[in-house]
């Protein structure tokens, strides 16, 4: 079982919305807040169907919880795989919790823990911290200490408590190897993301008030020559 020190996903997980917001998911998003769960099926269905992936998860909530709909395991998962070809990280972890208490599917610890770790890998801290209690306990996957570590501190840098804690308990258990094994992988881990960020195009400084005003000004001056043409030709 995994650890009651990391506890299993929230079904129903209100998801950040995209940067262009197409029409009928805030509605949908509202209607959720407001537990008016019906209103938002009727919102994300058709969002979904076109492939809309955050739309996809929200549909597989609903599914899942049974909220505005039946309780349907196997059309949660439905919506989640597909969500997951898209590579969200949500939807991976969803899957991962429907093939490890075997919900709309068979009962298969090993698949979930390949699930959890695709979300875990995208730096999803929940899957990150259910993974590193699958490492800890050897469910799903071979027993391995300085992989539960690894999982563990990550989920704990992002501000998952139970991983902290269970980290914190796994600690006494370790051998001198298994930590240097974990702080190495943590020190590649770190370098990968630091390079992976020096790729990302630079944002361009936003302009102080002061800059702001000199640009405008070549053109304010401008529009007033134009203008004073404009009132001598008449």
């Amino acid at each position: 079982m995994i650890s009651s020190r990391c506890k299993k996903l929230s079904a129903l997980a209100l998801l950040t919305a995209p940067a262009l917001v197409p029409a009928g998911f805030e509605e949908g998003m509202a209607a959720i807040e407001r537990r008016d769960y019906s209103a938002a099926f009727v919102e994300f269905k058709p969002l979904a169907e076109q492939g809309m992936h955050e739309a996809q998860v929200n549909l597989g909530n609903l599914y899942m919880k049974g909220l505005g709909v039946p309780q349907d395991y196997a059309e949660a998962r439905r919506w989640y795989e597909q969500a997951a070809r898209q590579g969200d990280a949500t939807a991976e972890s969803k899957l991962g919790v429907l093939h490890f208490y075997g919900l709309g599917t068979s009962v298969d610890a090993g698949e979930a823990a390949l699930w959890f770790r695709k979300a875990a890998e995208r730096g999803e801290a929940g899957a990150q911290s259910v993974l590193g209690s699958l490492y800890a306990s050897g469910n799903g996957v071979e027993r391995d200490n300085a992989q539960a570590y690894f999982w563990y501190t990550l989920a704990a840098e992002q501000g998952n408590r139970n991983a902290a804690d269970a980290r914190n308990g796994l600690i006494d258990e370790m051998a001198p190897g298994e930590m240097a094994q974990a702080l190495d992988r943590l020190a590649e881990w770190q370098k990968r993301k630091d390079a992976a960020q020096d790729l990302q195009p630079a944002r361009k400084p936003k302009a102080t008030k002061t800059e702001a005003k000199a640009r405008k000004a070549p053109k304010a001056a401008h529009r007033k020559n134009k203008r004073k043409h404009k009132s001598r030709s008449r």
